[in-house]
Protein backbone atom coordinates (compact mmCIF):
# COMPACT_ATOMS: atom_id res chain seq x y z
CA UNK A 1 0.00 0.00 0.00
CA UNK A 2 2.81 2.87 0.74
CA UNK A 3 4.47 1.69 -2.42
CA UNK A 4 1.22 2.18 -4.03
CA UNK A 5 0.59 5.68 -2.47
CA UNK A 6 4.22 6.75 -2.54
CA UNK A 7 4.23 6.01 -6.90
CA UNK A 8 1.11 8.58 -7.23
CA UNK A 9 2.65 11.08 -4.96
CA UNK A 10 5.76 10.97 -6.96
CA UNK A 11 3.74 11.18 -10.00
CA UNK A 12 1.87 13.93 -8.78
CA UNK A 13 5.06 15.81 -7.30
CA UNK A 14 7.87 15.26 -9.79
CA UNK A 15 6.61 16.14 -13.45
CA UNK A 16 9.56 17.43 -14.49
CA UNK A 17 11.73 14.36 -14.34
CA UNK A 18 10.41 13.39 -17.85
CA UNK A 19 11.57 16.59 -19.41
CA UNK A 20 14.22 16.36 -21.92
CA UNK A 21 16.97 18.26 -20.67
CA UNK A 22 19.78 18.02 -23.26
CA UNK A 23 20.13 21.93 -23.88
CA UNK A 24 21.25 22.43 -20.21
CA UNK A 25 24.60 20.51 -19.54
CA UNK A 26 26.09 24.04 -18.61
CA UNK A 27 25.40 25.52 -15.66
CA UNK A 28 27.09 28.22 -13.48
CA UNK A 29 26.26 30.36 -9.66
CA UNK A 30 27.69 31.67 -7.38
CA UNK A 31 27.55 31.39 -3.83
CA UNK A 32 28.53 33.57 -0.38
CA UNK A 33 28.19 31.30 3.01
CA UNK A 34 27.87 32.53 6.89
CA UNK A 35 29.06 30.51 9.51
CA UNK A 36 27.60 31.26 12.47
CA UNK A 37 29.55 29.04 15.31
CA UNK A 38 30.18 30.31 18.94
CA UNK A 39 29.54 33.42 18.54
CA UNK A 40 31.97 33.66 15.56
CA UNK A 41 30.87 34.64 11.91
CA UNK A 42 32.62 33.17 9.01
CA UNK A 43 32.23 34.12 5.20
CA UNK A 44 33.15 32.26 2.13
CA UNK A 45 32.67 33.40 -1.70
CA UNK A 46 33.08 31.13 -4.40
CA UNK A 47 31.70 30.61 -8.02
CA UNK A 48 30.95 26.86 -9.41
CA UNK A 49 30.78 25.74 -12.73
CA UNK A 50 28.91 22.54 -13.51
CA UNK A 51 29.48 20.19 -16.50
CA UNK A 52 25.95 17.65 -16.14
CA UNK A 53 27.03 15.87 -18.77
CA UNK A 54 30.28 15.09 -17.52
CA UNK A 55 29.84 15.44 -14.05
CA UNK A 56 32.81 17.86 -13.64
CA UNK A 57 31.92 20.55 -10.86
CA UNK A 58 34.90 23.43 -10.83
CA UNK A 59 34.64 25.49 -7.38
CA UNK A 60 36.52 28.64 -7.54
CA UNK A 61 36.95 30.26 -4.20
CA UNK A 62 38.21 34.24 -3.71
CA UNK A 63 37.64 33.66 0.02
CA UNK A 64 38.58 33.16 2.49
CA UNK A 65 41.25 31.82 0.77
CA UNK A 66 41.77 31.58 -2.89
CA UNK A 67 41.96 28.07 -4.34
CA UNK A 68 40.21 25.99 -7.04
CA UNK A 69 38.87 22.56 -6.60
CA UNK A 70 37.34 20.28 -9.34
CA UNK A 71 35.47 17.16 -8.36
CA UNK A 72 34.03 14.39 -10.53
CA UNK A 73 31.27 11.97 -10.20
CA UNK A 74 34.01 9.21 -8.06
CA UNK A 75 34.48 11.62 -5.91
CA UNK A 76 37.89 12.21 -7.30
CA UNK A 77 39.57 15.66 -6.34
CA UNK A 78 41.93 18.11 -7.08
CA UNK A 79 42.82 21.09 -5.15
CA UNK A 80 44.72 24.30 -6.91
CA UNK A 81 46.16 26.85 -4.96
CA UNK A 82 47.01 29.75 -7.19
CA UNK A 83 49.15 31.48 -4.78
CA UNK A 84 51.57 28.51 -4.22
CA UNK A 85 51.15 26.83 -7.61
CA UNK A 86 50.23 23.80 -5.72
CA UNK A 87 47.77 20.47 -6.22
CA UNK A 88 46.41 17.99 -3.77
CA UNK A 89 44.64 14.76 -5.12
CA UNK A 90 42.51 12.74 -3.10
CA UNK A 91 39.69 10.52 -3.66
CA UNK A 92 36.55 9.98 -1.55
CA UNK A 93 33.25 9.01 -2.91
CA UNK A 94 31.50 10.77 -0.36
CA UNK A 95 32.81 14.13 -2.03
CA UNK A 96 31.36 12.94 -5.90
CA UNK A 97 29.75 16.16 -7.38
CA UNK A 98 26.42 13.92 -7.35
CA UNK A 99 26.62 14.75 -3.18
CA UNK A 100 26.41 18.32 -4.47
CA UNK A 101 22.86 20.47 -4.47
CA UNK A 102 23.38 21.69 -7.69
CA UNK A 103 23.44 17.86 -8.99
CA UNK A 104 20.26 17.09 -7.16
CA UNK A 105 17.82 19.95 -8.59
CA UNK A 106 19.47 19.99 -12.12
CA UNK A 107 19.01 16.41 -12.43
CA UNK A 108 15.34 16.55 -11.06
CA UNK A 109 16.39 14.32 -8.10
CA UNK A 110 15.05 16.14 -5.74
CA UNK A 111 12.67 13.66 -4.48
CA UNK A 112 15.54 12.15 -2.05
CA UNK A 113 18.05 14.50 -1.76
CA UNK A 114 20.58 12.23 -2.14
CA UNK A 115 19.18 10.15 0.98
CA UNK A 116 18.17 6.96 -0.75
CA UNK A 117 22.49 7.12 -1.96
CA UNK A 118 23.27 7.49 1.29
CA UNK A 119 21.48 3.88 1.85
CA UNK A 120 18.13 5.28 3.70
CA UNK A 121 14.80 4.03 3.39
CA UNK A 122 11.76 5.83 2.74
CA UNK A 123 9.28 4.46 5.84
CA UNK A 124 6.24 6.46 5.40
CA UNK A 125 4.50 9.26 3.35
CA UNK A 126 1.79 11.84 4.57
CA UNK A 127 0.01 14.95 3.42
CA UNK A 128 -0.39 17.80 6.01
CA UNK A 129 -2.50 20.02 4.51
CA UNK A 130 -0.85 21.51 1.66
CA UNK A 131 2.49 19.88 2.20
CA UNK A 132 4.06 16.45 1.66
CA UNK A 133 6.07 15.10 3.81
CA UNK A 134 8.41 11.93 3.40
CA UNK A 135 10.14 10.09 6.43
CA UNK A 136 13.54 8.26 5.82
CA UNK A 137 15.04 5.64 7.90
CA UNK A 138 18.30 5.22 8.21
CA UNK A 139 20.34 2.35 7.61
CA UNK A 140 21.30 0.23 10.79
CA UNK A 141 25.34 1.15 10.58
CA UNK A 142 24.26 4.98 10.75
CA UNK A 143 24.85 5.60 14.83
CA UNK A 144 24.15 9.49 15.01
CA UNK A 145 20.99 10.16 12.69
CA UNK A 146 18.07 7.59 12.92
CA UNK A 147 15.17 9.24 10.96
CA UNK A 148 15.12 12.37 8.28
CA UNK A 149 11.69 13.71 7.44
CA UNK A 150 11.26 15.45 4.06
CA UNK A 151 9.03 18.53 3.68
CA UNK A 152 7.68 19.43 0.14
CA UNK A 153 5.72 22.53 -0.97
CA UNK A 154 4.74 21.58 -4.81
CA UNK A 155 7.40 20.04 -6.21
CA UNK A 156 10.24 21.09 -3.88
CA UNK A 157 11.51 20.56 -0.41
CA UNK A 158 11.11 23.37 1.75
CA UNK A 159 12.32 21.59 5.24
CA UNK A 160 14.24 18.53 5.97
CA UNK A 161 15.03 17.46 10.06
CA UNK A 162 17.61 14.80 10.79
CA UNK A 163 16.63 12.95 13.84
CA UNK A 164 18.42 10.53 16.83
CA UNK A 165 17.11 7.71 18.25
CA UNK A 166 16.01 9.44 20.97
CA UNK A 167 14.08 11.55 18.81
CA UNK A 168 15.58 14.57 19.31
CA UNK A 169 16.44 16.87 16.31
CA UNK A 170 20.30 17.09 15.00
CA UNK A 171 19.77 19.32 12.47
CA UNK A 172 17.56 21.47 10.43
CA UNK A 173 17.73 22.84 6.58
CA UNK A 174 15.23 24.90 4.82
CA UNK A 175 15.38 25.51 1.67
CA UNK A 176 13.27 29.22 -0.07
CA UNK A 177 13.50 31.56 -2.90
CA UNK A 178 13.47 28.97 -5.58
CA UNK A 179 14.80 30.06 -8.95
CA UNK A 180 13.32 28.71 -12.05
CA UNK A 181 15.20 27.89 -15.03
CA UNK A 182 13.68 26.51 -18.36
CA UNK A 183 14.91 22.70 -17.20
CA UNK A 184 15.01 22.87 -13.48
CA UNK A 185 14.56 24.92 -9.67
CA UNK A 186 16.82 25.12 -6.87
CA UNK A 187 16.57 27.30 -3.92
CA UNK A 188 18.46 30.41 -4.01
CA UNK A 189 18.45 30.17 -0.26
CA UNK A 190 19.79 27.63 2.32
CA UNK A 191 19.26 27.61 6.30
CA UNK A 192 21.12 24.83 7.80
CA UNK A 193 21.19 24.80 11.68
CA UNK A 194 22.98 21.86 13.35
CA UNK A 195 22.76 21.18 17.17
CA UNK A 196 26.05 20.07 19.09
CA UNK A 197 26.12 18.09 22.40
CA UNK A 198 27.14 21.32 24.30
CA UNK A 199 23.50 22.33 23.54
CA UNK A 200 24.78 24.60 21.01
CA UNK A 201 23.93 25.40 17.43
CA UNK A 202 26.21 25.88 14.28
CA UNK A 203 24.24 28.24 11.84
CA UNK A 204 24.80 28.54 7.95
CA UNK A 205 22.92 30.45 5.73
CA UNK A 206 23.93 30.26 2.15
CA UNK A 207 22.78 32.30 -0.97
CA UNK A 208 23.06 31.32 -4.75
CA UNK A 209 23.10 33.77 -7.41
CA UNK A 210 24.04 34.38 -10.97
CA UNK A 211 22.65 31.14 -11.96
CA UNK A 212 22.87 30.71 -15.43
CA UNK A 213 22.18 27.56 -17.86
CA UNK A 214 23.59 27.27 -21.26
CA UNK A 215 24.41 24.39 -23.82
CA UNK A 216 28.14 25.81 -24.53
CA UNK A 217 30.58 26.62 -22.00
CA UNK A 218 30.13 30.61 -20.92
CA UNK A 219 33.41 30.18 -19.33
CA UNK A 220 37.12 29.35 -19.40
CA UNK A 221 36.45 27.40 -15.76
CA UNK A 222 34.46 24.71 -17.17
CA UNK A 223 37.62 23.79 -19.23
CA UNK A 224 40.08 24.20 -16.14
CA UNK A 225 43.16 22.34 -16.15
CA UNK A 226 45.74 22.42 -13.12
CA UNK A 227 48.93 23.78 -14.84
CA UNK A 228 51.20 21.39 -15.47
CA UNK A 229 54.14 22.99 -13.87
CA UNK A 230 52.09 22.56 -10.51
CA UNK A 231 53.96 21.00 -7.52
CA UNK A 232 52.31 18.33 -6.15
CA UNK A 233 51.08 18.49 -1.94
CA UNK A 234 51.02 14.93 -1.10
CA UNK A 235 49.34 15.58 1.83
CA UNK A 236 45.63 15.20 2.61
CA UNK A 237 42.41 17.09 1.92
Amino acid sequence: MLLIRLSFFLCILFPTVLFAQKNSNYISFSMDNQSYKKGLLSKAHADFFYDKEQGILVSSYSSPTEFIKVSNRKGEIKLYIPKTNTVTFTQDITLSSENELIYYFSSNQQQDLGLEREGFTMIDSRLDEKYLIFVWEAPQEMNAVKKVEVVYEGDNPIYAAYFNSEGDILKKIYYYDYFSTTYFQMPTKVTEISYTPEKDSIVQRTIYSNIKVSNTPSSSYFNFKVPDNAKVNKSDL
